[in-house]
């Protein structure tokens, strides 16, 4: 994502840096990329309202690439590795939960978080799902397709109250055995300079 010209932009690039970057979706709505489908057909994006409600958008990258609305309230959109359900965190109930839904077609909405919820995560096989709750504990769940309806087990801790500055990231590795996190590091001195009556040193 890139704003430029007081418009915000998605572009893609090749990993390797060669070519030339492609503008993808050009408004003057805030917006950022969220998932791309494990076909490479779809990208899920957040874009934001004047009032800073998320909305979560699906853009096709084959054809005609018109974007469409997804869900009306939602951020941060999460596509299965089969590509058949979004995961999404919504503020509808008053508080950010973490949420799954059918995507292209089908039916079915469930609430995976009960205490809070944001930054869903599907693992690599799609077993898998994992966000973190209000106390920023990084939770998983595993999932069971149920003749086209999904089933979730318990939620179980992986990590218990993430202390981080800001959002915590995370990622899982493809095998699911291990999870990365950003942290700042309680190793690092830093100092704090307070200065006092600094409006009479401008005068000089």
């Amino acid at each position: 994502m890139s704003r430029r010209s007081d418009h915000f932009g998605l572009y893609r690039k090749r990993s390797d840096g060669s070519g030339v970057e492609e503008v993808l979706v050009s408004v003057d709505a805030q917006i950022a990329p969220d998932s791309w489908s494990s076909d490479g057909k779809s990208l899920i994006y957040t874009q934001r309202t004047p009032e800073g409600q998320g909305q979560i958008w699906a853009l096709p990258l084959e054809g005609e690439r018109k974007p469409s609305m997804v869900l009306l309230r939602g951020a941060v959109g999460q596509l299965s590795p089969d590509g058949h359900w979004l995961a999404y965190q919504s503020s509808e109930s008053g508080v950010n939960e973490v949420f799954v839904v059918a995507f292209g077609g089908g039916q079915g909405k469930w609430q995976i978080s009960a205490n809070g919820g944001m930054l869903p995560l599907w693992g690599k096989d799609g077993r898998e799902f994992y966000y973190l709750d209000g106390t920023q504990t990084l939770l998983a769940v595993r999932v069971r397709d149920a003749g086209g309806a999904l089933e979730f087990g318990a939620p179980q801790s992986m990590v218990s109250r993430w202390t981080v500055l800001g959002q915590p990231f995370y990622d899982v590795t493809p095998d699911g055995r291990k999870i990365l996190l950003d942290r700042v590091s309680q190793q690092v001195s830093q100092s704090i300079t307070v200065v006092t009556n600094f409006t009479a040193d401008l005068k000089k």
